[in-house]
């Protein structure tokens, strides 16, 4: 089973290690008497708020017996029984497991979470499952790019490169027709990784 969960306003959530002041924002009735506010919690915004959610998130998790992946800190295991695996992207978590009712059960306890069920589509990777196995597809990441560069209608080939190809400098024609399709190549070859 590999479902989602979202935590409403994770970032509330948080406290904060040091002390933070605020300017009193504008419309805000207040008795003039203070010029500043003092925040007890992260708020959105706050460059320490990401940091402050995720230590609160974490420390929870490793109070109920979770581990933190050494590969990756956002990927938290349980060595349960019915082991169970969880990722997270801020305030989004994707639970993969054979039994999640539990910690789902928990964890509504602790937080406000909405419960969006079945995973079908996370950090862009759209989510297939079928009865025995579950697959995953960036095909619609990989149509966003193709237009981006503007190959949109380009042939698709199983390779792209024949093995042990020579590469010549382009010729001043290539150089005005790639220019021609103003595509920011520095970005289009970031957005492969």
């Amino acid at each position: 089973m590999f479902e989602q969960l979202d935590i409403k306003s994770a970032f509330l959530n948080a406290q904060l290690e040091e002390e933070v002041y605020l300017t009193i924002p504008q419309g805000l009735d207040s008795d003039k008497k203070h010029k500043c506010l003092k925040l007890k919690k992260a708020i959105y915004g706050l460059k320490q708020a990401p940091l402050a959610w995720y230590k609160k998130l974490s420390l929870w998790l490793l109070s109920i017996g979770f581990k933190i992946s050494k590969l990756d800190a956002c990927v938290f295991f349980s060595e349960r029984e019915d082991p169970i695996w969880l990722f997270l992207l801020v305030d989004d978590i994707g639970i993969f497991g054979k039994n999640i009712s539990n910690f789902k059960k928990k964890i509504e306890k602790e937080l406000q979470t909405k419960i969006l069920g079945k995973a079908n589509l996370m950090l862009g990777i759209k989510i297939l499952h079928d009865t025995n196995s579950i697959t995953l597809s960036q095909g619609h990441y990989i149509n966003s790019l193709l237009d981006l560069c503007g190959m949109k209608n380009c042939k698709p080939v199983g390779t792209p490169l024949i093995p042990n190809s020579h590469f010549n400098a382009a010729s001043q024609e290539e150089r005005s027709t790639f220019e021609e399709l103003e595509v920011n190549y520095r970005s289009a070859v970031g957005s492969l990784s």
